[in-house]
């Protein structure tokens, strides 16, 4: 279990689904002068920064931009898109050796953030069980853009994704105990939301056919169970993936804030001010 370097920051800028493969280099470098010009004392990236190709550039671009804050980032399916989970993993854990302020969650860390609150991460993944599930006609793209699925008949495609999600419900079971065992508030960072109720497509609930691959029930039921066994502690899961901003109170010391992005025009979600009676999100001036 990884311990980082204690922060200590009241507050961080929260990015997600930033797609910078779709934004013109005036748009990135917009990005890029926001985080410049933020108050934050850090950043918190909650997945599809890129594609496999461009990812290792936009990554470096990003540390550049936040030059003496750290950068905290899990990610999401299309970070992988025309390559492999190994390649792509291999390929990120390059980057961050070459640049100390760059950090990919999911590799046991616990991030003191200040103020008795901390951070951990995991990527998270649509793991296939909600809505239609298996037998879900809508198409998912991610079955033809990445390698690992390519070639799987529909069920062993649909077998990965419970894989991939019971992967992130084992980290947070393993990890997320500790951390509310040892601070008043936990902030967890994924890609995909883990409860339906905050999952929106085309700026409506998100229906049937697309919830399996929309929601990660496996992390979310594994949350939700932790988060009821420490009912003085609180925790606050910041996910993106759906492009549709919502908030969801799961539990009374549990909430969901998913982030809405809209491709080729990347932005803060807002600065998150840490204090003692939990986040305040102010948007950028």
């Amino acid at each position: 279990m990884g311990m980082s370097t204690s922060l200590q920051t009241p507050s961080f800028l929260w990015l997600t689904d930033l797609h910078l493969d779709r934004a013109t280099a005036e748009r990135r470098e917009s990005l890029y002068e926001e985080i410049r010009q933020s108050e934050s004392g850090a950043v918190v990236i909650t997945g599809d920064i890129s594609t496999a190709k461009h990812l290792p550039l936009h990554l470096r671009e990003l540390a550049a931009a936040a030059e003496g804050r750290q950068v905290y980032f899990v990610l999401g399916n299309h970070d992988f898109f025309w390559s492999s989970f190994s390649d792509v993993d291999r390929c990120v854990a390059g980057v961050c050796r070459a640049h100390d302020n760059l950090h990919h969650l999911g590799q046991g860390e616990i991030v003191d953030l200040g103020d008795d609150t901390v951070l951990i991460g995991h990527r998270g993944w649509g793991d296939g069980r909600m809505g239609w599930s298996v037998q879900t006609l809508a198409r998912n793209p991610d079955f033809a853009a990445i390698e690992d699925f390519q070639g799987l008949e529909h069920s062993e495609a649909f077998e990965l994704l419970g894989q991939l999600g019971r992967e992130s419900a084992s980290y947070f079971r393993g990890l997320l105990p500790y951390a509310l065992t040892c601070y008043r508030h936990v902030i967890v960072a994924t890609h995909v939301p883990p409860f339906s109720q905050a999952a929106k497509y085309d700026r409506q609930a998100c229906d049937y056919l697309r919830q399996p691959f929309y929601v990660n029930i496996s992390a979310g039921a594994s949350i939700m169970r932790i988060a009821e066994r420490f009912p003085a502690s609180t925790v606050t899961i910041l996910a993106g993936h759906t492009h549709h901003a919502a908030r969801f109170q799961a539990a009374a010391n549990l909430e969901l804030l998913v982030g809405g992005a809209r491709p080729g025009f990347p932005g803060a979600q807002g600065l998150l001010q840490i204090t003692r009676e939990g986040l305040i999100r102010k948007r950028q001036a």
